[in-house]
């Protein structure tokens, strides 16, 4: 019985023992995560030379099984040895540049432990990349590395964008010549030659002294790619003289803001848009006469004018005080008529002028004046009519020779 008993104590010490040396010697079977990057997004989509932008990387563990578990068996009976979950522990995730690093897009950080990610869970992680200043338009490559604990790691191309293509103004309808006459509409037409959005546009017009420009500000808000937006300015010149109007067109692309200036010359002189022009008019009024006047007025503008008055101004008796003529279209001509009364008024000359004075834009403006000079005089002398005179003796000689002939033919007959 004894002997028995170390029989088997013995065969049970070969057998743990057999069991701790199966352990010791079966290699550990740990999962091999399906690493993968699901989806990137870059925001803004493409770069300018100078932007940063941000760049999401979506990271997702392929792997369907939580967890996986290895067996051992020892004669016919199986004996579990370890269960071991299939996450994928991320020690270190980074970008390198594409090429030799200079005049190209790279990261300004990276990304450092995240721990595990289990079968089938995603995570996003963002990076901020900068393109340089000098970069050259093209497709870049920067690759994305993800660093897994134990097994091999993720390297993934992201493909980014750089173009030179920005958003400018440009002129549709700029006259090189204006009149102080009123506001002249320009119109300027807002481009976005980029193949991706910007947002955020405004139009602003650098305003001088002696040249108001409205409105001062042109919001477009959003331009989707490759689109293009007329806007309308109203100048108003003061004085004569030779301007460069600017315009300053900024815009975001993503949060990268940027801009372009447009610069238009401009001369203002003094031809008028609109303006009475005097059609007939006596040089000389005699006193204490009537004569009348004409004018015709005329809209050269391309824009509609309410409210037109032709406002006459002498030291004479003119009536009617004013003419109104009220709303005028492009081109449209109308004529003013006056009366100009001599009475009461000194002999020699006298000044007569008259301005227009019209609406536009909610706003009052006066035309140049067209001035004139008249000479007032005394009426000529009254001319005595001996015509009916005349006559009368015509026809008293007249029957006096009647009556001569008709006395010497009688007596020729006796």
């Amino acid at each position: 019985m004894h002997e028995e008993t170390h029989f088997i104590m013995k065969y049970s010490l070969k057998i743990t023992i057999s069991i701790i040396i199966l352990f010791l010697t079966i290699p550990t079977c740990l999962a091999d995560p399906a690493l993968l990057i699901s989806s990137y997004e870059m925001t803004p989509s493409i770069l300018m030379p100078g932007d940063s932008a941000e760049l999401k990387v979506t990271i997702t563990n392929a792997e369907t099984t939580a967890t996986t578990t290895t067996t051992a068996y020892y004669g016919s009976l199986p004996t579990i040895v370890t269960v071991e979950t299939n996450a994928a522990r991320i020690e270190n995730i980074w970008v390198t540049p594409d090429g030799d690093g200079s005049n190209t897009i790279r990261p300004n950080d990276n990304i450092p432990s995240i721990g595990d990610l289990a079968p089938g869970a995603s995570v996003t992680v963002s990076f901020l990349m900068t393109a340089h200043e000098n970069i050259s338009e093209g497709l870049y490559y920067p690759i994305l590395n993800v660093d897994v604990k134990t097994y091999q790691d993720v390297q993934y191309p992201i493909p980014i964008r750089v173009s030179d293509l920005s958003a400018s103004i440009l002129a549709k309808n700029v006259p090189s010549k204006i009149s102080t006459s009123g506001s002249t509409p320009i119109t300027l037409t807002a481009v976005n030659k980029r193949e991706s959005t910007v947002e955020d546009v405004t139009v602003t017009a650098e305003s001088n002294g002696n040249l108001r420009i409205s409105p001062q500000t042109i919001y477009l808000g959003t331009m989707d790619q490759e689109t293009s937006e007329d806007i309308m300015f109203y100048l108003q010149p003061t004085e004569l003289g030779s301007y460069n109007v600017t315009f300053t067109m900024t815009y975001r692309n993503g949060e990268n803001i940027h801009s372009d200036l447009a610069h238009f010359p401009i001369e203002v002189i003094t031809n008028s848009d609109v303006s009475p022009v005097i059609y007939s008019m006596p040089k000389t009024i005699p006193i204490n006469s009537t004569e009348r006047i004409s004018l015709e007025v005329y809209n050269a503008k391309t824009e509609d004018i309410t409210g037109a008055i032709v406002v006459p101004e002498t030291d004479m008796t003119i009536s009617p005080s004013q003419y109104f003529i009220g709303a005028m279209g492009p081109d449209d001509v109308f004529t003013a008529t006056f009366d100009l009364s001599a009475e009461d008024i000194e002999l020699g000359a006298h000044s007569i002028s008259f301005k227009v004075i019209f609406k536009q834009d909610n706003e009052y403006f006066e035309s140049p004046v067209v001035a004139r000079s008249i000479q007032i005089i005394n009426p000529p002398p009254l001319k005595t009519d001996y015509t009916a005179g005349i006559l009368g003796v015509s026809l008293i000689v007249l029957i006096a020779v009647i009556g001569m002939f008709y006395l010497m033919r009688k007596r020729r007959r006796r």
